[in-house]
């Protein structure tokens, strides 16, 4: 095998974590895979990639080795560093469930540390899953998308999940946005959430975004009522540069869809806010946190 390479020395390695791309165009999209693979290379990691192959067509053929894509991947497909493998394959080996998946992705993070590799990098492209006419699917999908959160929490692994939005349905848009509300990077705007549980949207909110938006919230209040403590969701609003009426009234009617007994808890945010919820219509399961009075 070739030896790992070295991570330059300026750079700083980021901590493992898996993370949504979301993006309106496919062009898009793989601007942005590209930068963080040319990234990860540069970092020294090692590179599992997977995605959509044409038919006869090689791996030194896919746009990632092209113009298009990161400088030094087709000199890392040669060395070792970055495998490439199509999406087809990868659910044949995997059997399409979310064991087979999660079983997948372990077997080369542990032949990666096998091969001292200092840390993995793992992305695949939008998978274009018939969620809409297989409900069963869904449940499959969040919870494989679990596994690779458990993957990035056990390892020094890093997922990015691809999510190109004009290859899938809506149903597929709204369950990837929701099962990964704790880190989505969606243009001008993006989420995360720590071990505490607050979520914390970011950037600007307008009715592009809307729908998203709103996945990415019903995904919070979701993964907050599994939680055994406090199932009340607390949103941290002070990186919030700008919100319109849709975005305000999403997040409301969100909180007075939750079950009784749940409530949103709001934290920190410019004064504005704060009135555009109440012209909105503020539910009653919405309330303000001591630091936010």
């Amino acid at each position: 095998m070739t030896a790992p390479l070295r991570a330059r020395p300026d750079l700083d390695v980021p901590a493992s974590r898996h993370t949504l791309n979301v993006a309106d165009a496919v062009d898009q999209g793989r601007r942005g895979t590209a930068s963080w693979v040319e990234r990860e290379l540069a970092h020294g990691s090692k590179v599992f990639y997977k995605g959509w192959l044409p038919d006869g067509r090689r791996p030194d053929q896919h746009w990632l080795t092209g113009p298009a894509g990161p400088r030094g991947a087709r000199d890392a497909l040669v060395s070792g560093q970055m495998e490439f493998l199509d999406i087809p394959t990868a659910i044949e080996r995997s059997g399409g469930t979310a064991d087979g998946v999660i079983g997948l992705y372990r077997g080369e993070v542990e032949r990666a540390l096998d091969d001292q590799w200092p840390t993995i990098a793992m992305t695949q492209e939008s998978p274009e899953l018939p969620m809409a006419d297989n409900p069963a699917l869904v449940s499959e999908y969040v919870t494989w998308e679990a596994g690779f959160d458990a993957l990035a929490q056990r390892w020094p692994v890093r997922l990015l999940c691809q999510l190109s939005v004009p290859l899938e349905s809506e149903t597929s848009v709204w369950e990837t946005v929701a099962v990964h509300h704790r880190d989505v990077v969606d243009g001008f705007w993006s989420a995360t959430a720590d071990d505490a549980g607050i979520w914390s949207p970011r950037g600007d909110l307008d009715a592009h975004v809307a729908r998203r938006f709103g996945a990415a919230v019903h995904g919070a209040l979701r993964a907050a009522r599994r939680r055994d403590e406090c199932t009340d969701l607390h949103v941290d609003l002070s990186a919030i540069d700008f919100m319109d009426v849709a975005c305000a009234q999403i997040l409301m009617l969100a909180a007075r869809s939750a079950p009784d007994g749940q409530q949103m808890v709001l934290h920190g945010g410019p004064r504005f806010l704060r009135r555009l919820f109440d012209a909105v219509g503020r539910p009653v399961s919405v309330r303000e946190s001591e630091d936010a009075r």
